[in-house]
């Protein structure tokens, strides 16, 4: 019987069309995000082949979640299908065995909701075989990689997914009690993700996910684009005890279902409370009795009556109930769990940060919510076969669909106001008691309120026009996915035709939601009055009576349409084409609209263009500026008056001025002696004929205003930076002199499409070239500037402009200021307007000042103490501080940063401001980037390195090494271990997302951060440690003394790496090489750690360790090399009650080769852990193994 069963089964769903129609989307969404850089799945395919095998098991894994839906219909329909149709006492009253039964049942299901899966490889087959195609972005077919995805992937997601709903649906006889099985396993998957946030919770993360889709990130998570391109995952290790738990779980409830199996007939309470109430008690609330009655009154209480009954039937079964609890628990595990702050720091509870999490853990929920409650509720009375008594009560028909609308919207209501809820318990329980209950009803209740009515409106439809539940479903999927892909993939950005979609805004407390007020409220009104017209299309369409058939319910819903409803139509129409006419006024006429596609034909055009004739013209040099800047916060209006003094340093005359002109800015120029004889104002360029040319060593003054003032409203805000509160802008508004490679078309692959050849990167290494070595790699048309300022704004701001401030003034109800550096700095500066706290400080006769909003002020003491540490330090051993004034400026978190300009750095509202430091056993970043960015006060702004590759090891990597000697002087090394844990793990895991190509430190991009951030901590604290603080210091204060503020030629990362070689041992010159030449890896592992007791308190402790060093290339493949090196073993007590590392008991250098070691050595006192380089000074492949548990022999 068990094949009769099954065959059943399986040929029911082959001769349908819904298991086709299943393939074809997922070999769609395949195809789309293989085949387009605009559609993703499970993130960017960076630089790896397109159909490499790492791509092929990711597509497999995150399909998995986007499959459940289509699981869930087949498992679902399998097991309460003989129920449904009321044949089970036909089929169970014949001599069948349970076993056989369900497992027929059962297997045919799955087995058919693996299938679409199959869509995944189709899809990518295909795309590779799309017009178009880069043939450098495809290797070869891999089938082993596409039946390996299925396998490890698709198949046991499936089993595990089908096992879960078969035994709910076959025990509870009820598709809502599936559903609720699919929420639990979106509950564990989201749980996952927010303990992937700390090191410490990973593998725990890659056990909790049921898909795989973490684990097999964790597990891959430092593969390089050579391995992505060539291996796929192995089952092993955290993966194998992923699909072994969860595939155990799934064949542990189906064995649990077959037990409690009964052939007996039963109808599910949950079932009972889903439907009866919902049906059985609804003839009282239409007020039957009153049937004579008429008017608004009566057809309010009919209304109200629907909504109450829709709403309560809902809300008090025990399945919404479940679901409000599943919804709680994700919400609670991310608001207690996520470490968004970096380095495993938690951010303190403020609500902006609360709404971000609830957002996230709730909008799954949600859909779901809707997806399945739409249905439920439409189709209620139908499905309760009472529809012909209720189409028969004199109601119109859009109190049904209106009462239905509104309940389903309340429902969301209800949900929210749990997310909201929940996240004042989480600040109220972390101590933190301003709750802006203001700001949680605008986002929640309004803004995603509102977004969650548009799919409600959305659904309610794909129910309507189905012709049954199910369809509706799938309907309701598929135009939700078009409404998301199709203008995506059209190249279409316009708010005006993305259903329900609101112009992108950023909410800060400095400003609020002001900037983005004006649109947000216009888009809102022209989707509300679209889901009106909506609204009433559906009404319309409403099926009362038997007729199902499409054509005659068009014919019905036209005949209905006549008289008032008629008049409201073309009403609601008329003002809803109106309020749309004026956002394309404002989108696209007032304001300039462009699209992506738009702004990469003008970096084309920009490059084939000028390139050629203008990139290495001799042009003059700026050497003084004078600026005059009235800011008008209220309008978002600024004014910028500059005057600048040009040089010709060339041996040559120069006859011409080229200049680059802002976005978005109305800009006029005057240049000295100069002629406009080029405007091309689609690339913003334009060059001016200097007559008489320019003599070397000759001046000329060139002026110009720059403009701006918000008009209207935009399609998405472009210029944030200009707010009411919190404007914060640089200079690159002004004219740029030159050539600008920065406006050049930088994605490569976008760049191969239009023939431009790979990206241009910064010149090649050459301490000889003395062209390149002339200008410094932040601006080639000025080395050390003086800059004065005067800078007006409203009367309850302050303005800050770079230098110290020589006075202040009030004049006609604004402020003014007036500034100048201390010391001629790089022309890169930035200016800011704020309603401003100041606490104010001073460190040896300079200024340390700290601008903050008045709601902000947690962490500005530590601020302060981490800018005095920092003078203190750098100024001891890298040489003297050349301002009179440090400062810390608080801007809002429209970007997130922090940044520094001579003597004055800006830093976000959202990275230091909140982050939570109590604890003290965290990484201490707030302490830590202020001492990141008072390092360049010296690494950039008096030492700056040439305009050629090894430009950032001068400036970030230097940064970085200083900013961790003031914290390790003023936390210890238990700190410094675990930040390098965290900048180990973030380099290792960017190698794989590199789009270029890798380089060693001293040929660094001036774009690849996670070198010259992440692996240059790791390479210098390595270098500390060998040849010791003092020699580094010594190198780095020689190099301070040769170069800076000095004139070109500018240094070079060799000028560093010389100065670091004289002060290096030469036994250590080999390290040298390792660590800033080549790109170099190791994989030490500890295969075993065992101890014995000696005399006294000592111990002996044993460690088997394997340890292989490695060489990469630029693409990430690895060829060994055979070594012998003195290494560092260490061993560890017990941690104390709360802290993470226990007291070092023995750290020694020991000499290791490749391969197999033993190593043994004396602690003073019992180790709880051992291992080697456990300080994780060497850049290790897999930097988790190092250390491990000692055991007694």
């Amino acid at each position: 019987m068990f094949g009769a069963f099954f065959r059943f089964e399986l040929w029911y769903w082959l001769r349908g069309f819904m298991l086709y129609v299943f393939v074809l989307i997922n070999a769609v969404l395949a195809f789309s995000a293989t085949y387009s850089d605009n559609v993703r799945i499970g993130g960017s395919l960076d630089n790896a082949y397109r159909n490499a095998p790492h791509v092929i098991q990711t597509f497999y894994a995150v399909m998995g979640l986007v499959c459940c839906l289509m699981t869930t219909a087949f498992v679902n329909s399998a097991a309460t299908r003989d129920f449904s149709c009321q044949t089970s006492g036909l089929i169970f009253c014949k001599p069948i065995g349970r076993l056989s039964y369900l497992l027929g049942r059962f297997f045919g299901a799955t087995l058919t909701a693996s299938l679409p899966l199959l869509g995944v490889s189709l899809g990518i087959i295909l795309a590779g075989w799309g017009p178009g195609n880069d043939p450098d972005r495809w290797g070869p077919i891999s089938w082993s990689a596409h039946v390996w995805g299925y396998l490890v992937f698709g198949l046991p997601n499936t089993v595990f997914l089908g096992a879960l709903i078969f035994a709910l649906a076959t025990l509870f006889r009820s598709t809502i009690v599936s559903f609720l099985g699919v929420i639990l396993l979106l509950v564990s998957y989201s749980v996952s993700a927010s303990l992937l946030t700390d090191l410490d919770n990973q593998r725990l993360a890659g056990l909790l996910d049921p898909f795989g889709i973490r684990t097999f990130g964790l597990e891959t998570r430092y593969w390089t684009v050579a391995e992505k391109n060539v291996q796929y995952v192995t089952l092993s290790g955290l993966l194998l005890w992923n699909r072994v738990i969860w595939l155990g779980a799934g064949l542990l409830i189906l064995a649990v279902s077959c037990w409690r199996f009964s052939f007996s007939e039963r109808v599910s309470r949950v079932r009972k409370v889903a439907e009866v109430r919902g049906a059985d008690r609804r003839g009282a609330g239409l007020h039957v009795a009153g049937v004579c009655r008429t008017g608004a009154a009566v057809t309010l209480r009919q209304l109200l009556s629907q909504v109450r009954i829709d709403f309560f039937s809902t809300v008090k079964s025990t399945v919404f109930v479940v679901i409000i609890v599943f919804a709680l628990v994700n919400t609670l595990a991310n608001l207690l769990f996520s470490a968004d702050e970096g380095f495993g720091l938690k951010a303190l509870p403020v609500t902006y940060r609360m709404i971000d999490l609830i957002r996230g853990s709730m909008f799954l929920f949600l859909v779901a919510i809707i997806t399945f409650y739409a249905g439920v509720l439409v189709w209620k009375e139908r499905e309760a076969r009472l529809d012909d008594v209720f189409d028969a009560l004199p109601f119109p028909n859009w109190i049904m669909y209106s009462g239905k609308l509104l309940s389903l919207t309340l429902i969301v209501v209800l949900v929210l106001l749990t997310g909201m809820v929940a996240g004042m318990v989480t600040q109220a329980a972390n101590g933190y008691q301003r709750f802006q209950v203001s700001l949680y009803v605008t986002e929640l209740l309004g803004l995603d309120l509102f977004r969650m009515f548009c799919l409600v409106v959305l659904a309610m439809l794909s129910h309507v026009l189905a012709p049954n539940r199910y369809l509706g479903y799938f309907l309701f999927v598929v135009l939700l996915l078009a409404d998301s892909f199709v203008w995506l993939m059209l190249g279409v950005e316009s708010q005006l035709v993305n259903f329900g979609s609101l112009p992108d805004y950023t909410y800060s407390d400095l400003y609020l939601f002001a900037p983005f007020a004006p649109g947000l409220r216009v888009f809102a009104v022209y989707w509300l009055l679209f889901a009106v017209l909506v609204s009433i299309g559906a009404t319309l369409y409403w099926q009362r009576g038997r007729e199902t058939h499409m054509k005659a319910r068009l014919r019905a819903a036209v005949l209905r349409c006549r008289g008032p409803v008629r008049w409201t139509s073309l009403v609601v129409l008329f003002c809803w084409a109106t309020v749309g006419g004026w956002i394309w006024y404002n989108t696209q006429m007032l304001n300039a609209y462009q699209t992506s596609e738009e702004r990469e034909d003008r970096q084309e055009r920009y490059e084939r263009e000028l390139k050629s004739k203008v990139e290495g013209q001799p042009q003059p040099r700026v050497v003084d500026i004078r600026y005059e800047i009235d800011l008008e916060p209220e309008r978002r209006a600024l004014e910028l008056r500059g005057t600048e003094t040009l040089v010709n340093r060339e041996t040559v005359p120069l006859d011409s001025l080229c200049l680059n002109l802002a976005d978005g800015y109305e800009t006029e120029v005057q240049v000295e002696r100069g002629t406009l004889v080029e405007d091309l104002p689609e690339l913003r360029y334009q060059v001016y004929r200097l007559d008489p040319p320019l003599e070397p060593g000759g001046r000329l003054r060139m002026q110009y205003s720059v403009r701006y003032e918000a008009k209207g409203f935009e399609n998405s805000v472009s210029r944030p930076e200009i707010v009411q509160n919190g404007t914060f802008f640089n200079n690159q508004i002004c004219p740029q002199i030159g050539y600008l490679t920065e406006r050049e078309l930088g994605d490569r692959n976008e760049r191969r499409k239009r023939g431009l050849g790979e990206p241009e990167l910064m010149p090649a290494l050459d301490a000889g070239n003395l062209r390149a070595r002339s200008v410094n790699y932040i601006s080639a048309s000025s080395d050390w500037v003086n800059v004065e300022t005067v800078i007006s704004t409203s009367a309850d701001q302050i303005a800050v402009a770079p230098g110290s401030l020589l006075r202040t003034w009030e004049e006609r109800g604004r402020r003014y200021f007036h500034y100048r550096v201390d010391h001629p700095s790089l022309n890169f500066y930035s200016f800011i307007s704020a309603r401003y706290e100041v606490a104010r400080d001073e460190w040896n006769g300079v200024q340390t000042e700290v601008y903050y909003h008045p709601e902000h002020s947690w962490n500005v003491p530590n601020m302060m103490r981490s800018i005095h540490k920092s003078l203190e330090y750098y100024s001891k051993n890298f040489g003297p501080y050349r301002h009179r004034q440090a400062r810390i400026i608080e801007f809002p978190r429209v970007a997130e940063f922090a940044q520094a300009f001579p003597g004055t750095m800006p830093y976000s509202e959202s990275i230091g401001f909140i982050a939570d430091i109590r604890d003290e056993d965290d990484v201490d970043m707030v302490f830590y980037v202020v001492a990141h960015e008072m390092a360049h006060q010296w690494w950039a702004h008096q030492v700056m390195g040439a305009n050629m590759e090894g430009a950032t090891l001068l400036s970030e990597t230097l940064a970085q090494y200083s900013a961790l000697m003031v914290m390790e002087q003023e936390y210890g090394r238990d700190i410094m271990r675990r930040f390098l844990r965290y900048e180990m793990d973030s380099y290792l895991r960017s190698r794989g997302m590199e789009m270029l190509r890798e380089r060693p430190l001293r040929r660094v991009e001036a774009n690849q951060g996670y070198i010259h951030y992440r692996k240059g901590s790791v390479v210098m604290y390595q270098l500390k440690e060998v040849i010791g603080e003092e020699r580094v210091n010594a190198a780095l204060r020689t190099l301070t003394e040769r170069f800076a503020y000095r004139e070109p030629p500018y240094p070079t990362s060799v000028d560093l790496i010389d100065a670091l070689r004289e002060q290096t041992p030469p036994e250590h010159h080999g390290l040298l090489e390792d660590l800033f030449d080549r790109i170099v890896l190791y994989s030490n592992r500890v295969v075993s750690a065992a101890m014995k007791p000696l005399s006294g308190d000592r111990w002996q402790v044993t460690l088997e360790v394997e340890c292989r060093k490695f060489e990469a290339d630029e693409k990430g493949n690895e060829s060994e090399l055979p070594f012998a090196e003195l290494l560092e073993v260490g061993a560890f007590a017990a941690p104390e009650s709360g802290k993470e590392y226990g007291a070092v008991l023995a750290r020694e250098r020991m000499r290791v080769k490749s391969g197999l070691n033993t190593l043994v050595f004396e602690t003073a006192g019992k180790p709880e852990t051992a291992g080697i380089d456990p300080f994780l000074l060497l850049v290790d492949r897999l930097p988790g193994d190092n250390v491990r548990r000692v055991q007694a022999e």
